[in-house]
């Protein structure tokens, strides 16, 4: 392939009697094509052009000042453009620049593309300049992949930073955003978005204090947002974290103006006490009648069924599908929704086998068509997208930790019996029981036995001191 060449040509057609339009007459295998560098002259610029278009400065005994700056504009290496005062490269010397950057990969339109756009600021896109853009294109990508809970944190890292950002006084957004304070009352404010380079120690630093105070949104227009955990705070910026990794990974921000770490922000790990119940306490959870048919009775019975199914999550449940449940061997097995994705090549399937109170609950709230693949619990279905599917979950979740709490009023239990304490207590109970650490871990579903050994942190620090020496 022959290298593309280019001159310069004045088309006459295009302009008014006595001026012409200055063309790139770009040619290469035999084959040319003209392409407007949009500048009118008279014959005489151009004839003026012509003869001196093989000099590299021109001479000093030219003194006419339009006819100096049409050359410089047209043959040297940079002229100053009139309207903005910024320096320009000349028009044959962009063409020549652009042909040498295409090379071998030159082609007409590539040369048309290239030419058109030379010397104009490219436009980034949007989510690699503002991060609460990064954070909900992120949430976009793992909803497309299916991960709904990743992108459900994603979306509300970005719109609770967006909420911040929003909040903070015109003072503030000098500070940490770099925009200038209105000069008056009336003026309107900037539209506001945060940049990589916004995100510093000091921002972060403010955003967790802010959260604490009003963090958690109010549902009414005519009630206060309320604080929010620290465990929040560090959910939402582990989350912010990894798209400011990512973009540091992709070449859009520096390491350097990292914010997080050692001697720069720490982000809150939270309290997490996770406490399992008390014997006694399980017993009165059994031992309770809620009224039959009723929201109580179903939200005690996924909590048993929990507590009896090897501490399965509610997710789990909600998506136990009929091939996963043997009742000619009184067994179910399913792989934890909560590592099926990120250990794809390591799962490890939990086998949970069914006692009268599991199969009783499974009779009383099973649905009656027992499809292979159907759901065993009436709370999904197969139409319904993974993000439905992920705030259904949700709400039962809610609903069930509502009416656990409310029992636990009626029977006198002071600990936590939300869902999750029925996982806590079932490995309590094996533990106390003497069960090897390896079947609890194995029961769990846990891939790591050390997963397991942090569960003795939810103990009472007598029984966990007995609990550690029996190791």
């Amino acid at each position: 392939m022959n290298t593309a060449t280019v001159n310069l040509f004045l088309d006459k057609r295009a302009s008014k009697e006595g001026e012409g339009l200055i063309k790139w007459l770009v040619c290469q295998d035999r084959k040319q094509r003209l392409f407007t560098t949009g500048i009118k002259v008279t014959l005489e610029g151009w004839n003026f052009l012509q003869a001196n278009k093989g000099r590299k400065v021109l001479d000093n005994r030219i003194k006419d000042e339009e006819k100096r700056d049409l050359w410089q504009k047209i043959y040297g290496d940079t002229f100053r453009d009139e309207i903005t005062g910024k320096e320009q490269t000349g028009y044959l010397k962009r063409a020549q620049v652009v042909i040498g950057q295409l090379y071998d990969t030159f082609t007409f339109d590539g040369f048309a593309e290239a030419i058109t756009n030379y010397g104009k600021e490219q436009v980034k896109p949007v989510e690699q300049t503002d991060l609460i853009a990064a954070l909900f294109s992120k949430a976009a990508n793992m909803s497309g992949a299916g991960r709904i809970g990743n992108a459900m944190n994603y979306e509300l890292a970005a719109k609770s930073l967006r909420r911040f950002v929003y909040s903070l006084s015109d003072e503030k957004r000098k500070e940490f955003l770099n925009i200038p304070v209105p000069r008056r009352s009336t003026q309107l404010r900037h539209e506001v978005t945060l940049k990589f380079e916004n995100l510093t120690p000091a921002f972060l630093t403010t955003y967790e204090q802010w959260m604490q105070h009003y963090g958690k949104a109010s549902q009414s227009p005519t009630r206060p947002s309320t604080g929010a955990s620290l465990t929040t705070v560090g959910i939402y910026l582990r989350h912010v974290r990894a798209v400011v990794n990512d973009a540091i990974e992709a070449g859009i921000i520096s390491r350097d103006t990292y914010p997080f770490g050692r001697n720069r922000y720490i982000i809150p790990a939270g309290a997490n006490v996770k406490k399992a119940l008390p014997k006694a306490d399980i017993e009165k959870i059994k031992q309770y009648q809620p009224l039959a048919g009723t929201t109580e009775q179903r939200s005690h019975d996924l909590w048993l069924f929990s507590y009896f199914c090897n501490g399965a999550n509610l997710t789990d449940i909600c998506r136990l599908t009929w091939n996963r449940v043997d009742l000619k061997e009184g067994k179910l097995t399913f792989i934890r929704q909560k590592t099926a994705r990120s250990k794809k090549q390591n799962q490890v399937p939990v086998v949970a086998h069914l006692r009268p109170e599991t199969l009783a609950i499974i009779e009383r709230w099973g649905m009656v068509e027992r499809r292979p693949n159907g759901y065993v619990f009436p709370f999904l279905t197969s139409d319904m997208t993974d993000r439905q599917k992920k705030q259904t979950i949700h709400q039962i979740v809610k609903m069930t930790n509502k009416w656990m709490g409310k029992i636990a009023e009626q029977i006198g239990i002071e600990g936590d019996t939300n869902s999750y304490s029925a996982r806590h207590s079932f490995a309590t109970s094996l533990l106390k029981s003497k069960a090897p650490l390896a079947f609890i871990s194995k029961s769990l579903g846990h891939t790591n036995i050390k997963t397991t050994e942090s569960y003795l942190g939810s103990f009472d620090d007598e029984e966990a001191k007995v609990f550690l020496n029996s190791l």
